[in-house]
């Protein structure tokens, strides 16, 4: 979480956090993470926001992590190192309680949505014959995951206040009820925005790569050589992208955990350790890079999400000839928006139609039998996508 113990930041002794030069580049660290991480989360919202195809279950929970990822850079990347930097609290009693609650909440919203997506794909690729999530299903997690953000939180808002020191500075402090208290309630966030989500996104894309590689070597072996190729080199692809999402939520976010833990077990560290508070920044520094991450990540490796931002920013992404991409080539295939029919990113999008023998060359053969196109909704549509 975001919590920074400044009772006693006035007494302590000099340390490299003093020097200007490193407070210049720590702004700049956080100058960009904060440009960057705005401009991609932004554009994940407006993207689905935009077009009523875009808004399945999938891309409704990646605009909903960008959205806890914009409120991190607009909440926890500036304040944190002003709050420090600036030598005081100088932002009012109101945004005492409020910017480390909405910090909080940011970061349950972005790990709770992330194991969201994690166990959506986990569900799509282990049991593709079972019917998607609805939307209206998906909305009703998305709401479980603010409210329940909102409450597990709240006691960052309370026990906040804004004292004054002999120096007539203002800080804004911890005032928990007990040292036992606030403890337990470190490890038990500890667990609960780090460990539990990142061992369930583990286990998921786990079972999802081991899955994929069963469906690769299941395959029949009447193919060509150039098509089992392009299906390994496609397996390779998905799991480099598993594997990046896993070590990205992981890495990111270790550090970080670490240093608050250390800070509430172990008061004393900012006089023992003179350099706790660079390892606090650069584990902090690292935690908000995560907003930069996730919407390449979970967007920009989605095809529906690449030929969409084509569109927004036709002057950055051109395609290869130096045409723009035509508006009604977006969405390709994208015909049913309740859910059941919408694909996974890319990588992933050709697994249901590997799990049903002579699927993938049903897309050569046009029928004007509805009843027959009904029964292979999703097998024609991920074959097209995938050859």
């Amino acid at each position: 979480m975001e919590r920074d113990d400044q009772t006693t930041v006035n007494n302590l002794p000099q340390d490299m956090m003093s020097n200007l030069a490193v407070q210049l580049v720590f702004y700049v660290i956080y100058s960009v993470i904060f440009f960057l991480g705005l401009f991609g989360n932004v554009l994940v919202i407006f993207v689905v926001g935009r077009n009523h195809r875009m808004q399945t279950v999938t891309n409704l929970f990646i605009a909903n992590l960008a959205l806890s990822d914009m409120l991190l850079c607009l909440l926890a990347v500036p304040f944190t190192p002003l709050y420090t930097f600036l030598g005081g609290w100088v932002f009012g009693k109101t945004l005492c309680h409020l910017v480390p609650y909405s910090q909080a909440v940011s970061v349950y919203i972005s790990t709770l949505t992330l194991t969201s997506i994690a166990v959506d794909r986990f569900l799509v690729i282990i049991y593709p014959f079972q019917a998607r999530m609805m939307i209206r299903t998906c909305l009703v997690i998305i709401m479980g995951i603010w409210l329940i953000s909102l409450l597990i939180t709240l006691p960052f808002g309370l026990y906040m206040r804004q004292i004054e020191d002999e120096s007539h500075v203002f800080w804004c402090a911890e005032n928990w009820p007990s040292e036992s208290f606030r403890q337990i309630f470190s490890a038990f966030t500890s667990v609960m925005q780090y460990v539990v989500p990142f061992f369930v996104i583990a286990f998921c894309y786990i079972c999802v790569s081991i899955k994929l590689n069963d469906r690769v070597r299941a395959k029949p072996g009447n193919k060509s050589n150039k098509r089992e190729e392009e299906e390994r080199e496609r397996k390779r692809r998905t799991n480099r992208m598993l594997i990046a999402m896993v070590s990205v939520f992981g890495v990111c976010w270790l550090p970080l955990n670490i240093a608050l833990i250390i800070a509430d077990f172990y008061t004393t560290v900012y006089y023992d350790w003179p350099y706790f508070r660079f390892y606090f920044f650069i584990s902090h520094c690292i935690a908000m890079s995560s907003t930069c991450y996730n919407p390449f990540l979970y967007a920009w490796l989605n095809e529906n999400f690449r030929k969409e931002f084509q569109q927004i920013l036709p002057c950055f992404l051109r395609s290869a000839n130096g045409n723009i991409p035509r508006t009604n080539e977006t969405c390709r295939g994208d015909k049913i928006d309740n859910g059941n029919n919408t694909m996974q990113e890319t990588l992933l999008a050709s697994t249901k139609a590997q799990n049903l023998d002579g699927c993938e060359m049903t897309m050569l053969e046009r029928t004007t039998n509805a009843k027959n196109q009904l029964n292979q909704p999703s097998c024609s549509k991920d074959s097209d996508d995938t050859l």
